[in-house]
Formats: structure tokens, sequence, C-alpha cells
């Protein structure tokens, strides 16, 4: 019988201050996350499974309390939540395009149904043929490959809001 082992992955980046995780635009009330830190933290779980318990070990050489570091927290999941929202209604938008899309390939083989029995010039039937099986496969396309992209890029963020964020000093007390 197979057993169920608990896989634990951790992810680690370092700040000499808890100022430094922040973008320098951010304000005192509206900490956003930097965005080079944003990347090396999504690039750092890029290779983690996804059915394992994830940790994100930031490493500190100032001390900080606990509120600053609970802002941090709220930081970085603001900002992959931000991301992964973004993906999501792109994928809705993506949806709306591509049923568009095949209505319009369906509605352009009906006519050239229509036209085939009205025995209308070969010429204009294979161009309308052409143009229709375009629409279908750009359904396909859209539907399939870019959904599946940005589906691909949503459980990678996925992993990084499920993560566990701990705090590591690296000074000396």
């Amino acid at each position: 019988m197979k057993e169920n082992i608990t896989i634990h992955e951790t992810a680690s980046i370092k700040f000499e201050r808890i100022g430094d995780a922040y973008s320098k635009f951010s304000t005192d009330t509206n900490k956003v996350l930097d965005d080079s830190a944003g990347a090396y933290i999504s690039e750092s779980f890029k290779d983690m499974k996804q059915r394992s318990n994830k940790t994100l070990e930031i490493y500190l050489d100032e001390a900080c309390n606990n509120e600053e570091k609970l802002e941090c927290k709220k930081a970085i999941k603001r900002y992959f939540l931000n991301d992964y929202n973004d993906f999501k209604e792109e994928n809705l938008k993506l949806s709306v395009i591509s049923f568009a899309l095949l209505l319009i390939g369906i509605v352009l083989i009906g006519i050239l149904i229509f036209l085939e029995r009205i025995s209308a010039p070969y010429a204009i039937t294979l161009i309308l043929e052409i143009i229709a099986w375009v629409f279908v496969w750009e359904f396909v396309d859209v539907f399939v490959f870019s959904r599946f992209t940005n589906r691909m890029k949503m459980n990678r963020i996925k992993k990084i809001l499920d993560a566990e964020i701990v705090f590591k000093d690296n000074f000396v007390k």
C-alpha cells in the first residue's frame, strides 16, 4: 500500500530591512510589493509541486515588529492575488471572444451550405469555406491554448497564495 507522504518545499528571499520589500512608490498607508521581489518569489515557486506544503521564508538583517511582518505578508498576498484575478478576468474575456468566434464560424458554415445548395460559383464557396474554418480554428486556439496558458500561470500564483509566510531574523541579538 502506498503511503501518503507530505512534501514540504521552501522558497527564501532576503531583505536588509522590511522596507526593501516594498516598491519605492509605496506609501505608508498602501504598501505594494516591489516588482523585482515579486518576480523573484514567483521564480522561486516555479518548480514546486502543486500538492506540497509550501513555505516562503523571508530573511531580514534588521529587526522589525510583528505589525510590520503582518503588513508585509498582506502586501505579498495582495500582489499575487491581483495577478491571479487579472488572469482570471482575462480567461473570462477569452471565453467570450472564443465563443463569438465559434458562432461566426458556424454562421459562415451555414451560409456556405446554403450557397452550395443554390450552386454558387466555386470560388465564392471556397473563399467562404476558408474564412469559416479560420474562425473555427481561432475558437480552438483562443479557448483551448490561450486559456490553458493562463490557467498554468494561475496555478503557479496559487502556489504562492497558499504558501505559509514565515520570517527568519538574521540579525544578532
